[in-house]
């Protein structure tokens, strides 16, 4: 009960991060805090997404320039996105950042 209480804490306090960040000033940014292997830092909450139970983390593999009109977001080559739903017609709709919409499923690698 123990080990699936903590496990039920993980999930709800996973995030990952969309972008990497070098900090220009502190003052700019919401802040978070977060520990990475032996390291603990602050982070800007806008370049992390919390991640639920049942979502899977991806990267584009490829840039994709998505069509606003049909619902797509572009994602660029190595950007990191998160969706917790099933692909249909060979799309899946994912998020990243605040950017949510459709991309092909053929652009993304999970990770």
């Amino acid at each position: 009960e123990r080990r699936r209480l903590q496990n039920d804490i993980l999930q709800l306090n996973t995030y990952v991060a969309l972008f990497t960040f070098t900090p220009q000033e502190s003052e700019d940014l919401e802040m978070r805090s977060g520990v990475i292997e032996d390291r603990i830092g602050f982070f800007p909450a806008a370049f992390a997404h919390q991640v639920k139970a049942g979502d899977r983390v991806f990267r584009c593999h490829r840039t994709f320039i998505g069509c606003k009109e049909q619902g797509q977001i572009t994602l660029k080559e190595g950007q990191i996105c998160v969706s917790g739903e099933d692909e249909h017609s060979g799309f899946i709709r994912v998020a990243s950042g605040k950017k949510r919409g459709y991309v092909p499923c053929d652009v993304l690698e999970n990770i």
